[in-house]
């Protein structure tokens, strides 16, 4: 099983639709240097750096780099590949017995998720002992990610407040400066510059890629609940039959549908080939 994460096209193009949507309008209202300042940029990316420094432990830090490199990456989730291996695996537990699983158990060391559930199975753990390990490993999967979720999260919500706040250190001298009309403009740039960049940041950039990355873990934890239903059916003694059509509620109507089409035409050339 190849659980290598492969390169999202779509995530690169997403971002290069929106940056170049935004480049280009910036090009089409004038002088592209005018939202080119470097008070802004001290404020908005300087102020966001040392918050996201203050609020986050060294070790955590150095997760921000791979956090943000894994919503490039998609996971090669195949709920109706995995409904197949489950049903082929509680054909060998039915026909051979439990014990049979330990040697199909290597087959799956890519999957140290689905490895740990057949050798537990095959360890003769209970129902609710088989259910209570996996669901745990999933708990905790869950929490490693929500770590990662919170620093993109507080990168966004902070670079909209100091976008906010250079609004504040541009305005404050040009109320001083009123009497003064040549230094209203780059002050007032600052202030809108400043709350550009700040929202550039926060709904181009870290919002969406939080985003990605919360419905990845989703995806990841409804694969490993289909796995656990999977297994414990397979711990009980289940008919094949039962257990495919029992998961298949993860699937949406027209998968499930596809997949019953698919299991017709199959059917008859099984039967032939036991005649034969």
């Amino acid at each position: 099983v190849d659980r290598m994460p492969k390169f999202s096209k779509s995530t690169l193009v997403g971002y290069a639709v929106g940056i170049f949507c935004i480049v280009y309008s910036i090009k089409l209202a004038g002088n592209g240097r005018t939202f080119l300042d470097w008070t802004s940029v001290f404020i908005t990316i300087g102020g966001t750096l040392g918050a996201v420094i203050v609020s986050f432990p060294v070790d955590r830090l150095k997760m921000l780099g791979p956090v943000m490199k894994k919503a490039f990456h998609k996971e090669p989730y195949d709920l109706k590949k995995d409904i197949d291996t489950i049903v082929s695996l509680g054909e060998v537990a039915r026909k051979e017995g439990p014990l049979a699983l330990e040697d199909t158990a290597e087959e799956y060391k890519d999957d140290e998720f689905l490895r740990k559930g057949i050798l537990l199975i095959v360890d003769g753990t209970d129902k609710e002992q088989l259910r209570s390990s996996m669901e745990t490993e999933i708990y905790f999967m869950q929490q490693r990610h929500q770590k990662g979720h919170a620093m993109l999260d507080m990168i966004a919500t902070t670079a909209t407040s100091l976008g906010l706040l250079g609004t504040y250190i541009g305005l404050i001298p040009m109320l001083v400066n009123l009497e003064d009309p040549t230094k209203l403009g780059p002050l007032m740039a600052v202030e809108l510059v400043t709350s550009f960049y700040g929202a550039f940041l926060a709904y181009v950039v870290f919002s969406p890629m939080s985003r990605r990355l919360k419905n990845m873990s989703r995806d990841e934890a409804t694969r490993k609940e289909l796995l656990i239903e999977g297994l414990i059916a397979i711990r009980e003694n289940q008919n094949p039959r039962v257990i495919r059509e029992s998961l298949t509620a993860y699937l949406s109507k027209k998968e499930a549908e596809r997949m019953r089409q698919q299991q017709e035409k199959n059917a008859p050339k099984a039967k032939l080939r036991k005649v034969a």
